[in-house]
């Protein structure tokens, strides 16, 4: 099964128009282990289906497209040097970054 770019992501509001971004399970179980993660940068603008991040994982290596347009006002940064955060159990946990919306 291949899973469109949408499905790769969960977003929950967090603050008025901040909303986090993170892997969802499904996606997960299709990358396999996740072993490298090129993280986005503060302050970044971003559009929509505009690569938000590069994932390298067992199954696969991809760029994913932002699922939201805005500017990223907070990131994950220990995903840098601890890429496995993206492969937790609970899923609220494998988040990439928080976006201002537009």
């Amino acid at each position: 099964m291949t899973m469109n770019n949408n499905d790769y992501f969960w977003t929950e509001e967090i603050a008025a128009s901040i909303r986090r971004i993170g892997i969802t399970k499904a996606a997960q179980n299709e990358f396999g282990l996740i072993k490298f993660v090129d993280v986005p940068i503060v302050g970044q603008k971003l559009t929509a289906n505009e690569t938000l991040v590069a994932i390298e994982a067992e199954k696969m290596v991809q760029d994913l497209d932002s699922p939201l347009a805005g500017e990223l006002v907070n990131v994950n940064t220990p995903l840098a040097d601890n890429p496995e955060l993206l492969n937790a159990d609970n899923e609220k946990d494998a988040w990439i970054a928080d976006i201002r919306v537009d």
